[in-house]
């Protein structure tokens, strides 16, 4: 996705190229890294929204697909998430490398779509 929406707009754009914003590759360290190397670091300036929040419970973290989220299953920077400023969103944050760390879900941001093959 090349223009930055809110969490929500970013999933629905996902949703409406038949995938949804992206779980199983944010969990598995090595496609995440293969992700982040390939297809989001030759754009170095923007943040990425994941499939990740804790929009239904303060705290409790899950993936959209109802995964709970584990130290194993992530990649976040120090010290968060934090819900600093009402973050309830998940996304990849360009001035830490691209480790995960919490936002605001009306901010914009791009997105990592996935989809399922069969």
């Amino acid at each position: 996705m090349t223009t930055a929406r809110n969490w929500a707009d970013a999933r629905k754009y996902c949703q409406s190229i038949g995938g949804d914003l992206a779980t199983w590759g944010m969990r598995d360290a090595t496609v995440r890294n293969w992700i982040v190397t390939n297809l989001i670091q030759p754009r170095p300036d923007a943040n990425y929204w994941i499939g990740l929040t804790d929009i239904e419970q303060e705290g409790v973290w899950k993936y959209i697909d109802g995964v709970p989220m584990t130290t194993d299953n992530t990649n976040f920077s120090p010290g968060e998430p934090n819900n600093l400023g009402n973050e309830n969103c998940g996304h990849l944050y360009h001035l830490s490398g691209f480790k995960m760390n919490d936002k605001n879900c009306d901010e914009n941001g791009l997105a990592v779509c996935e989809q399922k093959l069969s």
